[in-house]
């Protein structure tokens, strides 16, 4: 009786334990209604942005554009890094394009000025053949469209992102959602189709980013856009002409002169051979050519002063041979006199940019684009 009384306490107390157990746990999972509500919430905005990305991703175009000082830029990109267009860039609008794996840049006097390149005034207004890195950084690289989904994506994982998702209705009545805070903000549609409207350059680099500006807004580009888009650049490289060498620069030497006056007819041809030397190396090897610039000032005793000019191309430290005419007014009188030649030659470096070939490229890569 003993033995039999000892196992049912045991039992009756292992159940007591156990019993009690469960009372100890009830009423302690689950959370608020407000914060399922609110993960809810994000969760909606992560698919969102998820979407939006991975389509941003994929288009084969995008149109980035930009309003400075009241004017409105477009910047247009390929899948696969060419590009063309107006950038904002501390205040003014820089012309870019990046094609054929070259890299051409568009601006003013004051730009390159400021920039300490000599030839500014020299340059002006033309293209110049330099590096992606001249700017904050590169345009073609990093605003392609897989490699600015990937800039945006891993910028948002350093955001911090608590609380309820927030929102807000651009003026065109669009709602989006508004991931980051003031000057890091990317905007993203809160309605199907999830796409990217607008991003600030800031996320991709937040030292180098503000530089080209507070906003961009994002249009994908495909079909008739993606077609003028093709034809506006190939308008564009077509002319180039001879765009100036960013990286290299050169010298020019009038070696040998010779001046040759006409009797009774009054010309003077001055033929010079030129030299040159270059100091620097054209971006990725490519070939380059020395523009070579003569200017001849011929003066005469009582005839006066007279200036003629010729131009050609020579191979980097090469010497070539111009020549230019002047043509006096003789008096209705036989005389003779003294005639001084004064020759002057300087050399700029130009791309040897064959634009033919270049719009062959460009037109394959816009056929697989379907452009």
């Amino acid at each position: 009786m003993r033995a039999r009384w000892s196992r049912v306490a045991a039992v009756l107390l292992l159940g007591g334990l156990l019993a009690g157990c469960q009372v100890a746990v009830a009423g302690t999972a689950g959370v608020s209604s407000a914060d399922q509500e609110t993960a809810n919430r994000r969760a909606e905005q992560r698919a969102a942005v998820d979407a939006a990305l991975a389509e941003l991703g994929q288009a084969p175009a995008l149109a980035l554009k930009s309003t400075t000082q009241g004017a409105e830029q477009q910047f247009r990109v390929t899948r696969g890094g060419t590009a063309f267009g107006g950038l904002p860039l501390d205040g003014r609008v820089v012309q870019v394009t990046a094609v054929g794996g070259q890299f051409y840049l568009q601006a003013d006097a004051d730009y390159w000025k400021a920039h300490a390149i000599d030839e500014g005034t020299q340059f002006g207004t033309n293209w110049v053949r330099s590096l992606g890195s001249e700017l904050p950084f590169d345009p073609g690289a990093r605003f392609a469209p897989a490699a600015l989904a990937d800039g945006l994506r891993k910028a948002l994982t350093g955001l911090s992102q608590t609380g309820m998702p927030a929102r807000a209705k651009l003026p065109d009545g669009t709602e989006v959602y508004r991931l980051g805070a003031a000057p890091s903000v990317l905007n993203v549609t809160t309605a199907k189709p999830y796409r990217v409207v607008s991003f600030a350059p800031a996320l991709l680099d937040p030292q180098a980013g503000p530089k080209f500006g507070a906003e961009f807004r994002v249009d994908p580009l495909a079909g008739d856009a993606l077609k003028a888009f093709h034809t506006d650049l190939d308008a564009t490289v077509g002319g180039m002409g001879q765009p100036f060498e960013g990286l290299v620069q050169a010298s020019a030497v009038v070696t040998d002169d010779k001046l040759d006056c006409k009797d009774f007819v009054g010309s003077c041809t001055t033929t010079v051979d030129v030299s040159n030397s270059v100091v620097g190396s054209p971006s990725s090897g490519q070939k380059s050519v020395v523009h070579i610039n003569l200017s001849v000032e011929v003066s005469a005793d009582s005839l006066g002063a007279q200036t003629c000019t010729a131009a050609g191309d020579a191979e980097p430290y090469a010497t070539i041979k111009l020549s230019c005419t002047v043509k006096f007014k003789l008096p209705n009188r036989t005389a003779s006199y003294q005639v001084l030649s004064k020759p002057n030659a300087t050399a700029e470096v130009r791309a040897a940019l064959d634009a033919n070939a270049v719009k062959q490229k460009v037109a394959e890569e816009f056929a697989t684009l379907g452009g």
